[in-house]
């Protein structure tokens, strides 16, 4: 005869007191925490016209979220903008009451010392604890709106979505890139992480109430591949109003600034020797006692990098030693200064291949620095430039390096790397040129500034700017109606930060008219 199970005449019954204890230990905490944060989001009060921008990165180098941030607070929205607090945001930004900074939770310093897959899902759990704590406890109403920049895409779209699932907010993803590219650049394309990024990305970034995009080649993709639902909007970037030419006295008052803290020192034959501050790199006090930019001064070459894979510095060597071999053979060129302003992993080693290169004498005439200047102080540095250089390639192809956009709305022409829609931006021959290699680059340099500061060729790119400029009311010329993509035909001709955000975001994406 067959045995039949009877649980209640186990061998060993479970004891109930033990069942007991599991469920007071594990079940209720959970399931009383479920109703106190349930309770806490019921009386959570709704805002209509206030914004939450997320970006999970420094919120001092976003400089789009903290132009949105701003953009909506001018409009009277209250704005919280949620991010990592390294570097200083804009003064601006500061000023404005109905703009909230809410600065995200770091990992411990000793994660940072950890191998990349180890150091990955840490920063990845803190930053899912840091938001949705953020959100939902430190931001003190559901705003209406969410704004999130991507990438990065994990965890921040899943994120994103749970948070205005709860609160009930409408949500906009800025799409400036996409994570799975950039994070091919650092895996390899066919490592099966690429492909689970990417699933991840297009499945909890398809549905929004409103899609922005930085280019037009990268709204046609990803409306086209992963069948995005929601509005579609193209949001070029544009530099605000205060990026403009640097006068002498500020140029004057900057280099006494940021010359003492360039290492190693500037050498003898770009500086003279003063000790009451009458001269700079570029520079001096003229007769009556006011800065005055220096008849002999070196052209001034400037990039902003984050120093990350995108971006082939190597090229810029190539193309230095080139442009230091024309001028060893006699061409009428100037010297150079070349200020690189960034933060990241890759500066070391290209620190150290400038180095080799001063030591050895072979730069007799060229001379790199890498430093990283305030907020406040970029578009001071940019404005002094004579020409900007970006080596931005584009992990997907499709997005826009928003270095060039802050350089055209300084008036500076740019020589940038090629590649698929450099085009939307840089128009050759008329506000700068492309070069697809480092030698090409070389060639432009020697082309462009001989007989400097009286450069026909440059003084061509840079009447781009000057034909059309405004004059803001300090008394400051402001390239305006023509500095950079678009033209004067287009429907998102470039004018300002201010008015392109009120037609595309205010206008379009919100659908609120003046």
């Amino acid at each position: 005869m067959s045995a039949i199970f009877e649980p209640h005449k186990a061998d060993n019954p479970i004891p109930g007191s033990l069942i007991l204890a599991i469920f007071f230990a594990i079940v209720l905490p959970f399931f009383i925490g479920s109703m106190l944060f349930i309770a806490k989001m019921n009386s959570k009060p709704a805002r209509k016209r206030s914004a939450t921008v997320l970006v999970l990165g420094d919120v001092g180098r976003s400089p789009r979220m903290m132009y949105h941030a701003e953009s909506l607070a001018k409009h009277g929205w209250e704005t919280a903008l949620v991010g990592y607090h390294e570097t200083d945001p804009i003064p601006s930004l500061l000023e404005i009451p109905h703009v909230h900074l809410h600065y995200l939770s770091q990992p411990p310093r000793l994660v940072s010392s950890l191998p990349w897959i180890v150091r990955a899902p840490i920063r990845i759990a803190y930053q899912i604890i840091s938001v949705l704590h953020t959100c939902f406890f430190r931001v003190p109403v559901h705003t209406e709106l969410l704004i999130v920049q991507n990438p990065p895409s994990i965890p921040t779209l899943a994120l994103a979505q749970l948070v205005c699932l709860i609160a009930g907010s409408r949500l906009v993803i800025d799409w400036h890139n996409t994570g799975y590219s950039i994070l091919s650049l650092r895996v390899g394309k066919q490592n099966p992480l690429v492909k689970v990024a990417k699933w991840f990305e297009a499945t909890f970034g398809q549905s929004a109430y409103a899609h922005i995009f930085v280019t037009h080649a990268l709204q046609e993709y990803l409306v086209k591949e992963w069948h995005l639902e929601g509005k579609s909007y193209v949001l070029h970037d544009r530099p605000p109003a205060h990026f403009r030419r640097t006068d002498p006295m500020s140029a004057h008052g900057l280099f006494l600034r940021l010359t003492p803290s360039l290492q190693p020192p500037l050498p003898d034959l770009l500086l003279p020797k003063s000790d009451d501050g009458a001269y700079t790199a570029l520079t001096h006090r003229g007769s009556n006692g006011m800065p005055e930019l220096r008849p002999d001064r070196p052209a001034l070459l400037v990039s902003s990098t984050s120093w990350t894979a995108d971006e082939d510095f190597s090229l810029l060597i190539t193309a230095l030693d080139q442009y230091q071999a024309a001028l060893t053979r006699g061409s009428p060129l100037p010297k150079l200064l070349v200020l690189i302003t960034g933060k990241g992993a890759l500066r070391g080693a290209f620190e150290k291949t400038v180095a080799a290169r001063e030591n050895s004498g072979a730069w007799k005439d060229v001379t790199v620095r890498c430093t990283f200047v305030a907020a406040k102080d970029y578009p001071v540095l940019l404005g002094c430039a004579d020409l900007g250089v970006s080596l931005h390639t584009s992990s997907s192809g499709r997005d826009l390096p928003m270095k060039v956009v802050d350089m055209f709305g300084c008036g500076v022409p740019v020589l940038a790397k090629s590649f698929p829609c450099i085009g939307e931006l840089v128009k050759e021959g008329k506000n700068g040129m492309v070069f697809d290699n480092g030698a090409q680059l070389g060639e432009q340099l020697t082309d462009v500034l001989p007989n400097f500061p009286s450069s026909p060729k440059l003084d061509q790119l840079r009447s781009f700017f000057v034909s059309l400029e405004q004059t803001s009311p300090g008394g400051h010329s402001t390239p305006r109606s023509r500095t950079g993509a678009a033209d004067a035909g287009d429907d998102d001709a470039w004018t300002t930060w201010d008015d392109n955000w009120d037609r595309v975001v205010y206008r379009g994406v919100l659908g609120i008219r003046p």
